[in-house]
């Protein structure tokens, strides 16, 4: 990124300067494409996983919509703001919403996380049966929570959004790696011929650019150590009197962990902690100064007052074993004195 802060053209230019940018633009695009198991051409540059969830989403309803398909859309209660809202807008436009368990055997378009970014859940093996029962069904996989920490080159998926600052890139950046090309462009704006006319604004050099770098040194295979730290942390949690950990029954990726705690509020434990230079999270960052309990937990059954409970501990490549001791050696006085207060 360094490096790429001394070119000064744009990359849709044809002068030497420009020709230089759209090589760095193109040098990205390779190493993510090879992260997601795409070819090149399939992956649309955008300002994050918010947009790519978004451009996903109405980039394959359009494309259901041209061929004539069902507009039934199939998803679950546990989904990331970013993909619950494109969703709730087919709704507007008059698609059926319907659960991936109860979807009927003939649906437009599946649209679900990977990897719930508040469970770590895994919920891959669900979207094949659905995929299998509506064989016509494009699918759009947010993989934003699973990128760098699973395997993605063999999704059966028509788009896949991921987002640089989940594995190590810079902020503000993301991409959609979409396989269906109809002749219609994903964005709901027009205004420009970038992306292959599918997302018009000049290109985030910088941003694409460390992007490309976080996708090309992301290995899913040395996630093993994280999501051991992860259980590590987990033990400790169940060691304090009257905590529970959301989503154990499911299959996880590792390393991302919802403990409830009884009797406390977890904003109070996410401040406490704060005050300790440990920084933990009640839910989505996306809606982090929501006062209401989280809608994960609530589509898991869970009460407003066993939600309001809950703290979201994230791990990641740099979380050290030091760390995890230092947390659990604090944590049980702040669980205790936020049971107190509450």
């Amino acid at each position: 990124m360094v490096a790429a802060m001394s070119e000064v053209g744009n990359p849709s230019s044809i002068h030497a300067e420009g020709r230089r940018i759209r090589d760095r633009v193109e040098r990205a695009r390779n190493q993510i494409a090879a992260l997601v198991g795409r070819p090149r051409e399939q992956i649309v540059f955008t300002s994050g996983g918010t947009e790519a969830n978004w451009l996903g989403v109405m980039g394959l309803a359009a494309a259901a919509e041209a061929r004539g398909l069902p507009r039934i859309v199939a998803t679950t209660k546990l989904e990331h703001p970013s993909l619950r809202a494109p969703v709730a807008a087919l709704g507007a436009r008059g698609w059926t919403i319907v659960d991936v368990d109860a979807m009927p055997d003939e649906a437009g378009l599946i649209a679900v996380a990977l990897v719930n970014h508040e469970l770590g859940s895994i919920v891959h093996v669900d979207v094949s049966r659905a995929r299998a029962r509506a064989r016509s069904a494009l699918v759009h996989l947010d993989a934003v929570q699973a990128a760098g920490k699973l395997d993605l080159t063999a999704l059966d998926a028509d788009s896949i959004a991921i987002s640089a600052h989940k594995i190590g890139g810079p902020q503000g950046v993301g991409a959609l790696a979409i396989t269906v090309d109809d002749g219609l462009p994903v964005g709901g704006a027009d205004g420009g011929h970038q992306e292959r006319g599918r997302r018009a604004g000049t290109e985030n050099t910088l941003g694409i650019v460390g992007f490309g770098a976080a996708a090309a040194s992301a290995d899913p295979s040395t996630w093993s150590h994280v999501a051991a730290l992860g259980e590590q942390l987990e033990r400790g949690l169940l060691a304090i009197e009257g905590t529970r950990i959301h989503g154990a029954g499911r299959a996880r990726v590792g390393g991302t962990i919802n403990a409830g705690f009884a009797g406390a509020l977890g904003e109070s434990i996410v401040m406490a902690l704060d005050l300790e230079g440990i920084a933990v999270a009640t839910g989505a960052a996306c809606t982090s100064g929501s006062v209401q309990p989280s809608p994960v937990l609530l589509g898991l059954g869970l009460s407003a007052d066993e939600a309001r409970s809950a703290v979201r501990f994230s791990l990641g490549r740099t979380t050290s074993e030091v760390e995890i001791g230092e947390t659990l050696r604090v944590l049980p006085r702040v669980v205790e004195r936020a049971r107190r207060n509450r």
